[in-house]
């Protein structure tokens, strides 16, 4: 997997009035992600992002996931969204996964083998438009592969992008 061409443009973002931020992940915290309002104001949207697990894959599907939370209306002057790993079984959290998980693979990915190979990945992440490690993740976090798996040595990171948020 080569290296990451471009980051997240934070420019996109700000021309529609969504600010960016960047914290770093407290030690031990399971944050990842929060959207809210600044001062209250829905027209101007907050969303801040810990960089928790560096991985591209990871750390887009958390922004994605905070953008469903505005796109959907969860946040409002009353409401702040804060993202944990306990969070998931909230109708509202199903509900940001999904539409972040259509944003990130459009249309889904085919059933994979039973034991899935680079070659596999790097084919649908083709066929799809997307960086492999999109595809590595989404296979993942719907469980078809472990954590731990070999394919994600060497995936990109975002740090020293986000780091520029600060």
């Amino acid at each position: 997997m080569g290296p990451v061409q471009d980051a997240i443009p934070t420019s996109r973002f700000a021309a529609v009035g969504v600010r960016l931020v960047y914290v770093e992940a407290f030690p031990g915290s399971k944050l990842n992600g929060a959207s809210f309002l600044l001062d209250g104001n829905a027209d101007q949207p907050v969303i801040a992002l810990s960089g928790r697990g560096k991985r591209l894959d990871m750390v887009l599907f958390t922004l994605l996931h905070e953008v469903a939370h505005i796109v959907l209306g969860h946040v409002s002057p009353d409401r702040l969204v804060i993202d944990e790993d306990s969070s998931d079984d909230e109708p509202s959290e199903k509900a940001a996964d999904e539409k972040a998980g259509a944003w990130q693979i459009p249309g889904g990915l085919p059933t994979p083998p039973h034991a899935v190979r680079k070659g596999w990945i790097d084919t649908n992440a083709a066929r799809i438009g997307v960086h492999p490690v999109l595809v590595l993740g989404r296979l993942q976090k719907d469980k078809a592969l472990d954590y731990r798996t070999a394919l994600a040595k060497g995936a990109p990171t975002v740090t020293t992008y986000l780091e520029r948020w600060a």
